[in-house]
């Protein structure tokens, strides 16, 4: 199905995924024995970028958090393509979910993220992950795709906006961390 995937040819189907904010090839993948894996593909010269981000999923995965496990990682395509194939999780987009929830289970559902993320800055981050540059005008990105989304926090107004733009460099003030999402 995919050239240079060995386990590509136990698979049923792989569906296309177009949602996230990742610029990778995302699939849906059913294979033969009725499992459902995601398969990433990224651009060859993403390899190396791509393998750290796969060691980084492996230190997550490692902290018991229910999550996509790590399965293979190689290149493929005739060495156009960098994979990763993880295990897939069954649900659904938390943009559609969230406005059905109540404002009791949201709150709970926001402490349990915290408590996710302190799993994920606890793991000890290696000398060669310490970012050489802050990553600002990414964070600047984010805040601007936060903006025009449909998904805002209450109170949440300009001023709240434009103190955060105007703060964005204190966050380099602590010892980094590995971060969800941010390799």
């Amino acid at each position: 199905m995919f050239f240079g995937i060995e386990s590509s040819e136990n698979w049923l189907s792989a569906e296309p995924i177009r949602k996230g904010w990742s610029k990778d090839e995302k699939y849906l993948v059913t294979v033969m024995d009725g499992r459902r894996l995601l398969l990433r593909l990224s651009d060859i010269e993403k390899f190396a970028d791509k393998k750290k981000e796969f060691e980084i999923i492996r230190a997550y995965s490692e902290t018991g958090v229910r999550m996509s496990m790590p399965l293979d990682f190689g290149v493929c395509e005739d060495g156009k393509k960098v994979y990763m194939l993880l295990s897939w999780i069954e649900g659904r987009d938390l943009r559609e979910v969230l406005p059905e929830l109540s404002e009791d289970w949201q709150y709970r559902l926001g402490r349990e993220a915290g408590k996710i993320l302190r799993r994920i800055h606890s793991i000890p981050l290696r000398h060669e992950d310490i970012p050489a540059v802050t990553k600002k005008e990414k964070k600047l990105r984010q805040l601007a795709e936060y903006e025009a989304s449909g998904v805002r926090t209450v109170g949440d107004d300009e001023s709240v906006i434009r103190f955060v733009q105007n703060n964005i460099d204190l966050i380099w003030r602590e010892k980094p961390v590995y971060q969800h999402g941010d390799f």
